[in-house]
Formats: C-alpha cells, structure tokens, sequence
C-alpha cells in the first residue's frame, strides 16, 4: 500500500495525531475537517493515489469531447502546533470508496505509522430522534476498552451498543 500514497513532504511533527474525514451523513465530517484546515493553514502533506480504489463510473463530455476521468481526491495536511501541545496531521478523502474501503484505511494508518501519530481520530454524523428544543450531544466510542475513560473526560455520550457504516 505505501506505493499508493505520495507525501510532498517530511515534516518533524511533535506527539502527531490524526483526524481522518470522508463524506457522510449531512457531510458533517468533511465541514469539520475543512474549517480545521482553513482555520489553522495546514500544509499540504501528501495524497493517495485514488485510482486504486475508485472505478470511473462515466466520462464528462465537454464541447464533443470525452474529459479524462477525474477521481476524487485524497490528501493528507499537517499543521504545526506553536505551543507545548501536538502537532496534527489531517486527512481529507472526497469519497469513500464502495469496495477496498480496508485498503484505502490502512494507507492512512500507514501515514499515521510513519509520523508515529499517538491517536487517529474521525468524525460524523449519526441520524437520531431528538425533538428541536433538546441539546445536541456529541458521541464517542473507542476501539479499546481502556481508551473509554479518555471519552468521559470530554462529557461525549457513550451509547455502548450501536453500528457504524462507512470509513467514518
């Protein structure tokens, strides 16, 4: 997989972490990630090579003429923190793909592997019923056991039993 991922650049990142977005419900994950990387002027880091994971699924005909597929992009930025606290590096997928979504995650964790990140966050939204006058809550879930007491200390609901589709 490392072969399908170009990075521009070599930066020396203090205790990195990552937050990986794609599109989902409400594009909730890609707002965030975009007001991030506008907010704090991340550096452009690398990309995947999204041929690999993504069929053309028709061609664009401009003035009679057939337009080279364009596929959607997959970069990585980084941005260094001026204080004590860690550097982040983002990811930003334009789509996820409908077959090798596993591939495509391990090229971003292999990124991740590289710049030794310490956690690899991601984000999205979930469709809920909640009447209009209640307080919107974020959720949070772990991939360990040990990792849930870190959700408690930022106030995130912990549901303990629900699914999660998509890359997200």
């Amino acid at each position: 997989m490392k072969d399908l991922v170009k990075l521009y650049a070599s930066p020396k990142l203090n205790s990195p972490v990552m937050l990986a977005a794609w599109p989902g419900v409400g594009n909730v994950s890609i707002i965030v990630a975009t007001y991030l990387r506008r907010k704090l002027d991340f550096t452009e880091l690398g990309e995947i090579e999204a041929f690999h994971f993504f069929n053309p699924i028709g061609v664009v005909v401009k003035d009679n003429v057939v337009e080279a597929p364009q596929f959607p992009l997959s970069r990585f930025y980084y941005w260094k923190n001026e204080g004590e606290g860690s550097d982040i590096i983002l990811f930003i997928g334009e789509d996820q793909p409908a077959a090798k979504s596993y591939e495509l995650a391990n090229c971003v964790l292999d990124v991740g592997e590289r710049f030794q990140v310490k956690r690899v966050y991601t984000c999205a939204a979930a469709l809920t019923r909640i009447h209009h006058t209640e307080q919107p809550r974020v959720w949070g879930v772990a991939t360990s056991q040990h990792l849930t007491g870190d959700l408690a200390r930022y106030d995130l609901v912990q549901r303990g039993n629900l699914r999660i589709s998509g890359l997200n």
